[in-house]
């Protein structure tokens, strides 16, 4: 503890913290678990991380595929209606239903070209 006195005669204690080694400590409990863990664990945890991985990357996926379709379409009808295209939204939707399309492993045909899932090369039979 230390003091420290002002021009107005008060005297303000400055307590020095004391370095608490919690944080050591923690960190040696994760390397020693995953030491531990890993070998035993190591890959079903894999395929349990890449699961939930592709969960959430399947649910933005159909998001994109969703809000691409109905921008893509909102554009089309507009332009029909309204007689002016937006070319910026409608490639926006196309660019969403690409993505989501990678993402869900589905495909879709949009004039003649087909988006999404490589199909297998046909090969020498």
């Amino acid at each position: 503890m230390s003091r420290i006195k002002t021009k107005n005669n008060q005297t303000i204690l400055i307590l020095k913290k004391k370095r608490s080694h919690t944080t050591h400590w923690i960190l040696m409990g994760i390397i020693m678990f995953l030491v531990v863990f890993m070998p035993i664990y190591g890959i079903t945890l894999r395929y349990e991380v890449s699961l939930t991985l592709r969960a959430i990357f399947s649910v933005f996926g159909e998001l994109c595929l969703t809000f691409g379709g109905v921008l893509s379409g909102l554009s089309l009808v507009i332009s029909l209606v309204f007689r002016k295209f937006y070319l910026k939204s409608f490639i926006f939707g196309i660019v969403l239903l690409w993505i989501g399309a990678f993402l869900t492993d589905s495909q879709f045909s949009l004039f003649g070209y087909l988006f999404g899932r490589n199909n297998p090369s046909q090969g020498y039979y």
